[in-house]
């Protein structure tokens, strides 16, 4: 694959999704005469990163010294990363990953040298993009760097969207939504975490139920309030799901939604507050400790953890 050919890749997965409001966020133009491989998205460049046997991604050697300054290519610097990623007989089509540099370089410096060799002698560094298929259908990818093992990774910042200009125009209209361009989706939602709630929807069985249990994700009630996940059609008729990263502090916080949204679903159902017909649980990467533990018991919510390397199988 060409650098012209990635471009081009990346800009038809721009039009197939933002379609015309595509001219109003991207200039394909080379704001840089020396190299056709950038663009202009949200005001920014872009720099496309083709593949050839893996992608191999400019860093910026400063930021092991603490600098943030932008990478460059052709002695002209750019903001975004743009991943051509081609189907390659593997995923049903094409996709691309958009990445602000400041997630790339998070990304080099949580590199751990599992093979001994830390790189920092140059600023070329090789990736692989692992798409997944089964649970996000292509919706989802697991970055890592080429020394790295796809499984026994527990990165979970590392879990991204694809095709993801939506987040990007998101980013460019709403200044403090947080969170890195390519680990969060819109809202400011990490993937990491849609991810557990998608593999959580796909495994009733963590939860006790038989596969004839119903999953509704984001299910909204008559408040606004949203609930990750619920499952419906099932004893109990309804069960509550808040999915949690692994800290403490918002294992906690899922508990006290999770005994929330049980009150709403027994309201909504016009079943009893306390019932045997709906519960709740938490599902999250880690145990929540103590604190976590006495609040779940005493309301009755079940506190499920899940391995992150199942969450990062391959599928």
């Amino acid at each position: 694959m060409t650098v012209a050919n990635a471009k081009k890749l990346v800009l038809d997965g721009i039009t197939r999704d933002l379609g015309p409001r595509r001219l109003a966020l991207v200039d394909p133009a080379s704001p840089d005469p020396s190299d056709p491989g950038k663009l202009i998205v949200a005001g920014k460049t872009a720099r496309v990163v083709h593949h050839y046997s893996g992608w191999h991604v400019p860093i910026n050697l400063s930021w092991f010294n603490g600098t943030f300054e932008e990478p460059r290519i052709n002695d002209q610097s750019f903001y975004w990363y743009a991943f051509a990623i081609p189907h390659l007989n593997r995923n049903r089509i094409d996709h691309y990953l958009i990445c602000d540099f400041l997630q790339v370089r998070d990304w080099v410096l949580e590199f751990g040298a599992p093979k001994g060799r830390d790189h920092r002698d140059h600023n070329d560094w090789m990736a692989n993009i692992h798409v997944y298929d089964r649970h996000s259908r292509e919706e989802q990818a697991y970055f890592r760097w080429g020394d790295e093992p796809l499984v026994g990774s527990t990165f979970l910042d590392r879990i991204v969207k694809l095709d993801n200009i939506d987040v990007v125009a998101q980013k460019s209209l709403v200044q403090h939504v947080k969170g890195h361009v390519g680990a969060y989706g819109i809202g400011g939602e990490s993937e990491a975490h849609r991810r557990l709630k998608i593999y959580a929807s796909y495994h009733p069985e963590l939860l006790q139920l038989s596969p004839q249990a119903t999953p509704e994700l984001e299910h909204e009630f008559v408040t606004g309030d949203r609930v990750d996940l619920i499952f419906n059609n099932h004893g109990p008729l309804r069960t509550v799901v808040e999915a949690e990263l692994d800290t403490a502090e918002g294992i906690l916080v899922g508990v006290h939604q999770a005994i929330k949204y049980r009150s709403l679903a027994a309201a909504e159902s016009s079943l009893g507050l306390v019932s045997p017909d709906v519960a709740a649980a938490v599902v999250s990467y880690a145990d929540g400790g103590d604190v976590v533990h006495r609040l779940a018991r005493a309301y009755d919510v079940r506190l499920i953890t899940v391995d992150k390397q199942k969450i990062l199988i391959p599928d």
